[in-house]
């Protein structure tokens, strides 16, 4: 067998016991999840498992970078796109968006679990530098373009994903569903004007 054979087959391998760890995680939640479930499910020996994750925790993380692994991938190709920023800037605000929503009851579920969260938040926070540098590069682009103030491109970045994160994690917390069109309309709102009355504006009250 080839290595890139190999490499496929143990992607595929990782696959299959992710999906049945999420099952495992549905019916049994965190403290329930244990490798012979896992393995039970997936069809496969228990030491197949402990060949790809050493325990649960590395386990949970993978199915939640599967999650989210096309909404990075989405990410990459917009930032590559020969587009304005601004229209740019709004592809990726909508793209988080939109993927939370389409996929809100899972997020719902991993989020329940205090234990859960915890790792998922831990898996996030680990690719931060990732989405930073994306949302900085369109902040770059706009400056050049001329449609940005000079500011800084990576505080920049990293308050538009703090605000976007903030906005998903509460709608997580309270329950509530907020119309994507008119969160996304807001948001870059506040981001590209921000929140201050122009002079025009205070003169006519």
């Amino acid at each position: 067998m080839t290595e890139k054979s190999r490499e496929l087959a143990a992607s595929v391998m990782k696959d299959g016991i992710s999906q049945a760890a999420l099952e495992v995680l549905k019916q049994h939640g965190y403290e329930g999840l244990t490798m012979d479930r896992v393995a039970e499910v997936a069809g496969v020996a228990k030491g197949s498992i402990y060949h790809y994750f050493r325990n649960k925790q590395e386990l949970v993380t993978h199915v939640f970078e599967q999650i989210i692994e096309p909404a990075i991938q989405a990410g990459e190709e917009i930032v590559q796109k020969a587009s304005p920023a601004l229209q740019k800037l709004e592809a990726m605000v909508r793209m988080w968006l939109e993927y939370f929503s389409q996929h809100r009851s899972l997020f719902d579920f991993l989020f329940r679990d205090p234990a859960v969260r915890e790792l998922c938040f831990t898996s996030q926070r680990a690719k931060h530098g990732l989405a930073i540098e994306r949302f900085r590069a369109i902040v770059q682009q706009g400056i050049e373009e001329g449609v940005f103030r000079s500011l800084e491109p990576v505080v920049v970045a990293e308050m538009i994903i703090g605000a976007l994160q903030f906005v998903i994690e509460r709608q997580l917390e309270t329950g509530e569903s907020r119309p994507i069109d008119e969160t996304v309309q807001r948001l870059l709102d506040v981001f590209v004007h921000g929140i201050g009355r122009s002079e025009a504006q205070a003169a006519t009250g």
